[in-house]
């Protein structure tokens, strides 16, 4: 993510974004020389100039030839924590979604998936146990360190257990992309990472979470059997 995607990310058209980095940079501009600098057409740069003050990100300055400058990032930085945290309260006070126990959810897309993750992870109160190759552990990682010093059991199975002390951790060899999560015997998620065409499955069926416990139960047990006989 570059810093244009980020301030679109925080509420700023591409324009209003282009325009602000361009303010901090250059200094304080006519809506004319911002449109020349920008190579944004003047009507357009105007509007992305006038819609930068409205969201607290320029100001106007009054003189005989208007210009606008940057609100100073540590300024906006703390301008926008301050209205997220004011959404997210709001929207924290919508009702909570039951999902019925017997449904199966698919999630498309490896962020969204990993933040299944991370959320099934935080959530937590007794014991996790992850498949996972060792490159993709690490997109969970800081997550399942805070399970475990939580004091939840966490169960590891991957392709490399160096730096994992703590952690149960059995290895295996992994292919990049598999992914299977179990947490608290009774939330299951299941799928493939990949930087296209990642689909995910959670669940909180019994049978499906029965199923994948059962596969990662016998996956121990053949860890184990060829660890004795090696």
């Amino acid at each position: 993510m570059d810093i244009i995607d980020a301030l679109m990310q925080a509420g700023f058209t591409r324009h209003e974004s282009v325009l602000y980095v361009t303010l901090c940079r250059e200094g304080e501009l006519t809506g004319y020389e911002a449109s020349k600098l920008t190579g944004i057409p003047r009507s357009n740069a105007y509007l992305g100039l006038a819609g930068l003050c409205d969201k607290g990100g320029a100001y106007k300055i009054s003189s005989e030839t208007a210009q606008y400058g940057a609100v100073p990032v540590n300024e906006l930085v703390e301008n926008l924590k301050r209205r997220f945290s004011q959404t997210i309260k709001v929207i924290e006070e919508i009702p909570k979604v039951n999902i019925p126990k017997d449904t199966f959810v698919t999630i498309n897309g490896t962020e969204q998936i990993v933040n299944k993750m991370k959320n099934l992870i935080n959530e937590a109160q007794y014991r996790i146990y992850i498949s996972i190759a060792r490159n993709q552990l690490e997109l969970v990682l800081k997550e399942l360190i805070s399970a475990k010093e939580r004091g939840l059991k966490v169960v590891l199975i991957t392709s490399d257990c160096t730096g994992m002390e703590g952690f149960t951790c059995y290895r295996s060899q992994k292919k990049p992309g598999s992914v299977r999560l179990i947490t608290d015997s009774s939330n299951v998620l299941t799928g493939h990472l990949s930087e296209f065409d990642a689909t995910g499955l959670f669940s909180m069926n019994k049978n499906m979470v029965d199923v994948i416990k059962d596969s990662l139960t016998n996956e121990i047990k053949l860890i184990n059997i060829e660890n004795n006989q090696n």
